[in-house]
């Protein structure tokens, strides 16, 4: 997201809670409805002011087994957000009255509601089928001042996912004779987009290859898998695919809006 930084404190708190990496994932922000007193916020949104991208949408869209942050920059101490039907999404709090995580339980569409006093939103929330997208493997070379990076996905969810591009900051790179990064220098990396569209079908596999101009040369010693940003039942996210499960992690959700506009 155009060398933006991560606030380690709130990655820290959010990783504590989903047990999942959510490191370089973008941020979006997500408003109310205008009748509303309070502009709600997905991702880390709460730290516009430090650079974090922001997009108006509609509603909050997360698959069933996931979770998407929820902040809002209006929110107080004793604010609190409730959604209409407990059975369709469960709510956690985050340190510091810095957010909530929505997760999805069963699909189906309910609302957010927000209280604080004199205050109060509503945002539209919907569970998505289940996503069941893997990374089987990976593999990365360089040669002729080139960097390519492919990894092989698979996916068994219920519809075609198209892959629009990864951030290859997020895979971690090491050539060989470098120094291991500390956490801190790895959560403040800038995002490095590779823009790829690729479809990949229901119940099929294929293999994706990012190439960019490589910044090193030498042998890579190490490297993981890359945060995607694809488009899933009409809507966009992005997260780091591994060979895991995805259930209980934490995605970047992105509304309608595409990785090439995204990055403008």
């Amino acid at each position: 997201m155009h060398a933006k930084k991560i606030l380690s404190a709130a990655l820290t708190a959010a990783l504590l809670l989903s047990g999942t990496c959510t490191t370089y994932l973008p941020q979006t922000t997500s408003y109310a409805k205008q009748k509303d007193s309070i502009h709600f916020s997905t991702g880390l949104g709460y730290y516009e002011s430090m650079g974090f991208k922001s997009t108006q949408i509609s509603s909050l869209k997360v698959p069933k087994g996931c979770g998407a942050e929820l902040c809002s920059k209006d929110s107080k101490e004793n604010g609190t957000l409730a959604v209409s039907d407990p059975k369709t999404a469960k709510i956690q709090a985050m340190h510091q009255n810095m957010g909530w995580i929505i997760y999805g339980l069963k699909t189906g569409k309910a609302r957010l509601n927000y209280k604080d006093g004199t205050k109060s939103g509503s945002l539209d929330l919907e569970v998505l089928p289940e996503l069941k997208l893997k990374a089987l493997k990976k593999s990365v070379k360089v040669k002729n001042g080139k960097l390519s990076l492919t990894v092989k996905y698979q996916n068994n969810s219920d519809t075609d996912i198209v892959i629009e591009g990864a951030d290859i900051n997020s895979a971690h790179i090491l050539f060989a004779g470098e120094k291991e990064p500390s956490k801190e220098e790895t959560e403040l990396a800038p995002e490095r987009w590779i823009e790829k569209k690729t479809t990949i079908p229901a119940g099929k596999t294929k293999s994706i290859t990012f190439t960019c101009q490589a910044e090193k040369s030498g042998k890579v010693q190490k490297f993981d898998y890359p945060s995607v940003y694809f488009k899933y039942h009409g809507v966009y996210f992005s997260i780091i695919i591994n060979n895991s499960s995805l259930k209980n992690h934490v995605t970047s959700y992105h509304g309608t809006m595409p990785l090439s506009e995204y990055r403008k």
